[in-house]
């Protein structure tokens, strides 16, 4: 059975996901495709933290878990694209 915060956790990311898609489309940033597939991963496991509750509980804990993992990945390449990207904006400019 399900719990009242995963409950809470799906309708945030429900009500949030057009909000991000509004702001994915103004933001301009070099690596923002990954941090867009990080929130996609984590939506997905909230996702799966509902579903299981009423079917295959092993299968689909393992998925979400998995996803979360996967979005922590996602987010550390991100992160290195954001840190490269300004890095070599800094060096330039001093040049």
């Amino acid at each position: 059975m399900y719990q009242e915060s995963e409950i809470v956790d799906l309708l945030m990311v429900l009500f949030l996901t057009p909000i991000m898609v509004v702001a994915y489309r103004v933001v301009t940033i070099r690596g923002k495709r990954w941090f867009a597939a990080a929130y996609l991963m984590t939506a997905t496991g909230y996702v799966l933290t509902v579903l299981e509750g009423y079917v295959a509980a092993g299968v689909l804990n393992t998925l979400e878990h998995a996803t979360y993992a996967f979005a922590g990945v996602l987010c550390l390449v991100g992160v290195t694209h954001v840190f490269r990207a300004a890095r070599t904006e800094t060096e330039g400019a001093t040049l």
